[in-house]
């Protein structure tokens, strides 16, 4: 067993920094690479992060360590942000990054076009699970794709054996309860989203859904430290551990022991298993998606663990890289200092050659001395090789300067290729006077005549698929699933697609598609992106303003919801059922939070859920304003409503009706 288990080569283990200490702690325990994010664009902004000087002496850092440093620049983009995201990522670029992890596929766009040689990582955020995501974002210049942490052993192994980009996994730390990408909670409840790095966590607080009041949204913490036999087996090249927001001794205690565990090949025992959860937990642990158990994935953090510690304070960086240096001193010619890590071997010289002095220069182990003095550089001197002919004249001070030269040798970033000027995209915006109406509706039996009439097109899910309407693609689709879906697609007159690989699919298989507004579309840049793929419309994320919408250009109509609940979650674990048995997609129901709003919650044929707003976007007496703004496809979203109520809102709408009751308007 042991020997087949060495067929698998180990994966790199990427380990979280919120700050200087935790990314040292990474370093110390044995970290592969480590992620951090700048002090702007990232999805921690709660987190410490790093300015840019910071950040260049934490790449300098990892680079003398052999550490590979990857820069989170995982948010949504507005057109406005681009430029100044693209200034930040050259200038983490030049010092050294080894790759950026990106969510938006226009900010992605504008790298690759901009960056001479640049290495992007698909968030997760992106909602890529599929090898056909794999093969959009291949084609969009990616080189890795960090997959969601919903996916089960099954479909690790099958997504790692078919996607032609490599995939990054999570083994440990907190779980979205949504789906990654794909939750606007934070930002319909309380303005702060979750797309730009302000996630307010909602999910964390109690609801009442049914007869219970209790945390059915807080999930514990994932912990895959018992299977790493298997993970080693599903391909995956880099195992991610979550936690930029925690202190420098999590980072240290967790890495450490997946250090071991990895080395080893080998489960946690129990012990280690307490130890990862003292260090932090929310009632335990759960590896209930990699399982497929979904039961018992609830928990939250007491306030008993939060002063209970866990572990000893870190004590900074413990561990130092020997360096081996050579001092030649000659007559008539330049003093020189070769100094070789195990990574780099480096020579300085002095300016000009040395001249023959009175003083004989400094004997060996007054230099052997200086040269030790190493200070708070990650270096230690192992050896010392000292050849002169004392007679050339050479003093310490000298030396000095030739050891400052060498270390900040050893620690400079490799040399690349500087980007242009920020070059502008010949832009094209599409325009069309006519609007166009178009709606989803979750159920056939919702769809009247006068629904027919007002709706140039209808999608409903694959399941209830009718001749002559267009179908709506599941949000989330695993790998093992795609198949009969695809088969069944390709009589639809058109598809509503919410990844990129649905897109690519779908273009594929000659089918007119529109990019939903899953796809959390926030620039221009994105827009084009999409529409090079093969999307025929887009629609824009309903967290945009009217302006920013109106600023965005697209080189195919813009969409935007005018009407409907909007899904602020999708959970692959079904709250209804607390993740029993499957219900077929009769898991509905209603989430109450504790101002007594209420969250419809409907379910999927495959009992996932998806919880919609309390109150639906109406703008049937601000159409003009949404016109004005360049948006020509208006899309409906119908949930819970019935025939009459569809029908009444479709009549209020034509005749430009205030609205009758609680709505969630557009921003203007």
């Amino acid at each position: 067993m042991e020997m087949a288990a060495r067929q698998f080569p180990l994966p790199e283990l990427l380990a979280p920094a919120g700050c200087m200490a935790s990314l040292e702690a990474a370093i110390d325990a044995g970290a592969d690479a480590v992620y951090f994010g700048a002090d702007a664009f990232n999805a921690r902004m709660r987190a410490d992060n790093f300015h840019i000087e910071e950040a260049e002496r934490a790449l300098a850092l990892c680079r003398a360590f052999g550490v590979k440093a990857y820069i989170t620049l995982n948010t949504r983009l507005t057109d406005r942000q681009i430029p100044k995201a693209v200034t930040l990522a050259e200038q983490l670029w030049q010092a050294g990054t080894d790759a950026f992890i990106v969510a938006d596929a226009g900010l992605a766009s504008v790298l690759r076009r901009q960056i001479p040689g640049v290495v992007l990582h698909a968030s997760t955020q992106m909602s890529a699970h599929t090898e056909y995501d794999g093969a959009a974002l291949k084609d969009a210049g990616f080189s890795r794709m960090v997959c969601p942490r919903e996916l089960s052993y099954t479909s690790l192994r099958r997504l790692c054996a078919h996607s032609p980009i490599p995939i990054e996994m999570f083994i440990h730390g907190a779980h979205c309860v949504s789906f990654s990408g794909q939750c606007l909670m934070s930002a319909v409840m309380g303005g702060r989203s979750g797309n730009q790095g302000s996630c307010a966590q909602p999910c964390r607080l109690p609801y009442t859904l049914g007869k219970k009041t209790g945390y059915p949204l807080s999930l514990r913490d994932m912990c895959l430290a018992a299977h790493i036999p298997e993970i080693l087996k599903t391909g995956a090249v880099s195992l991610k551990i979550e936690g930029r927001q925690k202190p420098p001794e999590y980072v240290y205690t967790v890495t450490e022991i997946y250090r071991r565990l990895l080395d080893q090949r080998r489960a946690a025992d129990a012990e280690e298993l307490v130890a990862l959860e003292a260090a932090f937990s929310r009632s335990g642990f759960t590896d209930g998606y990699f399982t497929k158990n979904y039961k018992n994935m609830l928990g939250v953090r007491t306030l008993e663990a939060y002063h209970s510690g866990g572990q000893h304070a870190y004590g900074g960086l413990s561990r130092k890289i020997p360096l081996d240096m050579t001092l030649t001193v000659q007559t008539g010619k330049p003093g020189m200092l070769t100094a070789s890590s195990p990574r780099k071997t480096v020579t300085v010289c002095t300016d000009a050659a040395l001249g023959a002095g009175d003083v004989p220069p400094p004997q060996e182990a007054a230099a052997r001395g200086n040269a030790g003095r190493l200070g708070t550089t990650p270096f230690t001197l192992a050896s010392f090789t000292y050849r002169s002919d004392n007679r050339a004249f050479f003093t310490l001070s000298m030396l000095n300067q030739l050891r400052r030269a060498a270390v900040e040798a050893l620690l400079a970033p490799p040399a690349r290729e500087r980007a242009p000027a920020l070059r502008e995209r010949n832009t094209f915006s599409h325009t069309q006077t006519l609007p166009v109406y178009t709606a989803s509706f979750l159920s056939a039996e919702q769809i009247t005549p006068l629904a027919k009439e007002f709706f140039d097109a209808i999608y409903l899910p694959c399941a209830q698929s009718i001749p002559g309407m267009g179908i709506e693609m599941p949000p989330y689709l695993p790998g093992e699933s795609l198949a009969s879906i695809w088969k069944h697609a390709q009589n639809a007159v058109r598809v509503l697609v919410h990844t990129p690989g649905q897109l690519l699919q779908a273009t594929r298989l000659g089918i007119p598609a529109d990019a939903s507004l899953r796809f959390n579309i926030y620039n221009s840049e994105t827009a084009y992106a999409l529409a090079a793929t093969g999307a025929n419309t887009v629609c824009l994320s309903p967290e945009l303003s009217l302006p920013q919408m109106r600023d965005l250009q697209s080189p195919v109509p813009k969409g935007a919801v005018v009407y409907g609940r909007l899904p602020l979650m999708l959970t692959v674990r079904c709250a209804v059922s607390d993740g029993g048995a499957k219900c077929g997609g009769r898991c509905g129901g209603t989430i109450y939070d504790r101002k007594g709003a209420a969250f419809p919650v409907t379910g999927t044929d495959r009992c996932e859920n998806i919880i919609w707003n309390s109150v639906p976007i109406y703008m049937a007496d601000r159409m003009d304003s949404v016109r004005s703004a360049g948006i020509s496809r208006m899309h409906f979203l119908f949930t819970t409503e019935d025939k009459d109520a569809c029908d009444k809102i479709i009549r209020a709408y034509a005749a430009g009706l205030p609205p009758a009751g609680q709505i969630y308007r557009m921003k203007k």
